[in-house]
């Protein structure tokens, strides 16, 4: 498989100690900012991240850019402007309309990736997997903390550290549960809700901007965290990363919290 190309487009001595740590993620300083560029740690899956990200910059879908890899041997990405959904949100996806944005987005992403043939064989971060027949290439983290809003609108996707094959209802449905909120009360305030949010309006909303029902967004929800929990335990047992850091910062835990939640809720939202 061909290596990525080390990234031409600027002087690397002219950027020596302006690397600015970007937050989020769960190691600080894993990802940098460097000028108009992101930088992060390759490995074996950055061909078939990179070939992704070419296809969806060739389609028009707002995604970084990739530009080759730094005489660091990091990945070099193109910087999105705008606002990243760091706690507290943008106001915009405070709103019900927000959620309704989002579901739409999640919609422009796999109307962008159906025709994408990743290269042979296609390495993700957690190993080889070539699309099944009816998979689509998932975002694999499609969140509200991985969006860029600008103008009231969401305007890029990063992140696809954790793409791989499958259905693109698990995106959707991955989306829905951190859009819609389906978690306890305490956890939506630090999102920057004044009070408790409307969570039935933000399903529907969220489900007619993707273009299903509501009760079938919920219910793929459900499935979706029980193999997000299944999938975090296996790989983060066999070692693999971010797993294995996922399991050690409790993020399993917080999962199985909102499986808990809804289990408790989910008849008030259909």
């Amino acid at each position: 498989m061909d290596r990525p190309r080390p990234a031409q487009a600027f002087s690397e001595s002219q950027l020596v100690n302006v690397e600015e740590p970007l937050p989020g993620g769960l190691t600080p300083g894993r990802v940098v900012r460097v000028g108009e560029t992101v930088r992060r740690a390759a490995g074996p899956w950055t061909p078939t991240i990179f070939a992704l990200l070419e296809h969806l910059a060739r389609k028009g879908f707002p995604a970084p850019r990739p530009l080759g890899l730094d005489a660091a041997g990091r990945e070099t990405l193109s910087w999105l402007r705008g606002r990243a959904s760091n706690y507290p949100w943008p106001p915009a996806l405070l709103e019900i309309s927000g959620a309704r944005q989002a579901g739409a987005f999640v919609r422009a992403y796999h109307d962008a990736v159906a025709d994408f043939a990743p290269p042979s064989p296609a390495v993700w971060r957690h190993g080889v997997q070539p699309p099944a027949p009816g998979e689509a290439i998932l975002h694999g983290d499609f969140a509200p903390h991985n969006l860029v809003w600008s103008d009231a609108a969401p305007s890029g996707l990063i992140d696809f550290e954790l793409a791989r094959p499958g259905r693109p209802m698990e995106d959707a449905a991955f989306c829905v549960v951190r859009t819609a909120c389906f978690r306890d009360d305490a956890r939506t305030l630090r999102m920057g809700f004044a009070a408790p949010p409307d969570r039935r309006a933000r399903l529907a909303a969220f489900a007619e901007g993707w273009g299903a029902a509501p009760a079938q967004l919920l219910a793929e929800a459900y499935a979706s965290e029980l193999a997000e929990l299944e999938r975090m335990v296996r790989l983060g047992a066999a070692d693999l990363e971010p797993w294995t850091s996922f399991l050690r910062v409790g993020l399993a835990d917080e999962v199985r919290a909102e499986l808990r939640w809804l289990d408790a809720n989910a008849g008030s939202l259909a």
